[in-house]
């Protein structure tokens, strides 16, 4: 028999054990001789972490087809699991006869089912009529033209691998609050949760770099901009220091401690590209700070500029 081990029960005596220390995720940076900045603070570019590509499966050939069961003539079971008399013939169906051992009327002498159609009380027989739904749409997803509902169309400017966007270059679900100058919409079910993850680490980097707060994971908003704001039908990624500047941020307008991210595309047309720019803005009014950083699609830190300014250097006050 093998070596046994001796459990004690745990009482309520026992001193209680500590619980674990969170262990903070080590930041790895891009080996390279990194830009000077202010107070002789050299700054380097945050090394991304690499995934593997999915691999594509072959496809299996498909299973051959079962072959079906021949009758002996001895009365076996063929593949329903019904038997014959032993001539080939199938057996009779019984009557079905009511509580007084009559025949159902349904039928008449010969089992033949009464064809006549039920009217609807003014002598002309019942359509039979299909099922809808509220939105007038039968089960398998058909208006009353019998035509199905054409798929939505994604946005031509954003990429779909990075945020959903219908044609209008809005989110396809119903925005959670809304303000005098912005539409907010939660993130989940927008945003793609490794462009989100992508967006939040660069943000937290920026703000170590200006020994500012950095940003909670929850809550995070995508934020799209009304006709009357500075950047029109603009679409923004927000997070927050705390639950407190959140609430303050989406109900008042007061975001004293700005953590955000404009999606600026490079070709506004749409028609050529869909590479997505990431312009980021840090405030804190507390300490008079105010950070503007811009990341090209591929992660290169291009400057401490929004990115406008970095794409366009010939500009008049660059």
């Amino acid at each position: 028999m093998g070596g046994s081990v001796l459990l004690t029960p745990a009482l309520a005596s026992d001193p209680k054990k500590e619980p674990p220390k969170p262990v903070e995720k080590e930041i790895k940076y891009v080996d390279e001789p990194g830009a000077e900045g202010r107070a002789g603070n050299v700054y380097k570019r945050v090394e991304h972490e690499k995934y593997d590509e999915p691999q594509l499966k072959a496809k299996e050939p498909p299973a051959p087809p079962p072959k079906p069961a021949k009758d002996d003539g001895h009365g076996k079971k063929d593949d329903h699991g019904k038997k014959d008399d032993g001539h080939g013939a199938p057996p009779k169906k019984e009557e079905k006869k009511d509580d007084h051992g009559k025949k159902d009327d349904k039928k008449d002498d010969h089992g033949k089912k009464d064809d006549k159609k039920k009217d609807d009380g003014h002598g002309a027989p019942k359509k039979d009529e299909k099922k809808k739904d509220a939105h007038g749409k039968d089960a398998h997803g058909k208006d009353a033209h019998g035509k199905k509902p054409e798929p939505p169309s994604f946005s031509t400017l954003y990429d779909p691998k990075l945020i959903k966007l219908n044609g209008a270059n809005r989110p396809f679900t119903e925005p959670t609050r809304s303000t005098k100058h912005a539409d907010y919409f939660l993130c989940r079910g927008v945003l793609r949760d490794r462009f989100r993850e992508t967006i939040l680490a660069e943000m937290n980097t920026f703000a170590d770099r200006m020994d500012l707060p950095r940003a909670m994971d929850v809550p995070c908003m995508v934020k799209v901009a009304k006709p009357n704001a500075k950047f029109p039908g603009a679409i923004y990624v927000e997070f927050y220091t705390d639950d407190k500047a959140a609430l303050a941020c989406m109900k008042g307008g007061d975001c004293g401690a700005t953590r955000l991210m404009m999606l600026f595309p490079k070709d506004k047309t749409g028609k050529k590209s869909k590479e997505i720019y990431r312009s980021y803005v840090l405030t804190d009014e507390k300490q008079y700070t105010r950070g503007a950083f811009c990341v090209s699609p591929d992660g290169q830190f291009l400057g401490e500029k929004n990115c406008y300014v970095a794409l366009n250097p010939d500009w008049l006050f660059n």
